[in-house]
């Protein structure tokens, strides 16, 4: 992690909870004004037939959050390295930031296809968006086309540090006093921390620090653990990566002092985020966040009063074949959370 304090990442996507909320709130406020807006243009009338509420902020979170477990376990299937899941799921959660579930030019399970289909290229691994469509039962050329616009949202800026390989290092750093299991406990913790919004507000260090002293708690390897991280909340936090070893100066001093507050925060941010959402309650929101996408467009074309019996058989006719579209369309939207 030697590049990782002049890393784009720690300049441009490393932020505060503050502003991460800020910029997630902003992109909702944007998609709903941009869906009444359109809503208006078809009825010209903003207030007739208002369309469904949109999901909620916390729903949202929900959803985030699944296609997020869903990009690892597609990774897994596809047998795809560590690094590739891990650069996946942090461009789809940095492009989440400013892109809202609620716009509808952005399919969620095509911005996942495309963030993996990215983060092959990234990191030299790369699988065909045709095969990834095939094994998805997606249109590749849909992942093709959102690949501009995805990079667009990244403002191009796609390096990426894990915790992964730093659980290692650090790891290494404790041998022989802990056991050979530790990083693989470690290992699975840091899936957890890609679910929350840890990535975005930690470096990759500290994260990995957090998953070892958490996969460590109440076993044999604890007190080395704690002992490594004494020694880095004491001054020596060159080897979290986030700062350089020659660079040592107060701030980074003070952020050493704060390691064990900003590791607590992230037990505190996995406690609270980092589980898969039930899968009920995703296809719920999904369904919920479908319906919105469709608000308002039902009833154009229904018109008014039937031609004679021959125009309202024909009008019949049309409606029920419409209709019938409508449920195949819905049926589809369904299948898309299926798969790995």
């Amino acid at each position: 992690m030697s590049c990782y304090p002049s890393s784009t990442q720690r300049r441009h996507w490393t932020l505060s909870a503050d502003e991460i909320a800020r910029r997630r709130s902003e992109a909702r406020a944007r998609a709903i004004d941009a869906a009444n807006e359109s809503r208006a243009a078809r009825t010209g009338d903003a207030s007739a037939e208002a369309p469904p509420d949109p999901p909620t902020p916390e729903e949202e979170a929900t959803l985030r959050r699944y296609y997020e477990v869903k990009i690892q376990k597609v990774c897994q299937a596809f047998s795809l390295p560590t690094k590739v899941r891990a650069t996946a799921v942090a461009l789809f959660k940095r492009f989440l930031t400013r892109t809202s579930p609620l716009e509808r030019s952005h399919s969620l399970k095509v911005t996942m296809l495309t963030s993996i289909y990215v983060a092959c290229k990234v990191e030299e691994n790369y699988v065909s968006a045709d095969e990834f469509g095939k094994g998805m039962q997606e249109d590749s050329a849909k992942v093709l086309a959102a690949e501009l616009s995805i990079l667009s949202g990244l403002e191009f800026q796609l390096v990426t540090y894990s915790p992964y390989r730093a659980v290692d290092g650090l790891a290494r750093e404790i041998k022989p006093d802990v056991s050979e299991h530790l990083a693989k406990a470690a290992h699975a913790v840091c899936d957890a921390i890609l679910l929350t919004d840890a990535p975005l507000i930690h470096p990759p260090g500290k994260l990995a620090l957090a998953a070892l002293r958490s996969a460590a708690a109440n076993t044999a390897d604890e007190p080395a653990v704690e002992e490594l991280v004494e020694r880095l909340g004491s001054g020596d936090a060159s080897l979290l990566g986030d700062v350089n070893a020659e660079a040592m100066d107060a701030e980074a001093m003070d952020a050493a002092a704060d390691l064990a507050t900003d590791l607590d925060a992230v037990d505190a941010l996995v406690e609270a985020q980092g589980s898969e959402p039930d899968e009920e309650t995703a296809r719920a929101v999904d369904k919920k966040l479908r319906a919105w996408h469709r608000g308002g467009r039902s009833g154009a074309g229904d018109g008014g009063e039937g031609e004679g019996d021959g125009g309202g058989a024909r009008e019949g006719k049309r409606r029920k074949s419409a209709a019938d579209e409508r449920k195949r369309k819905e049926a589809a939207e369904d299948a898309a959370l299926d798969g790995p």
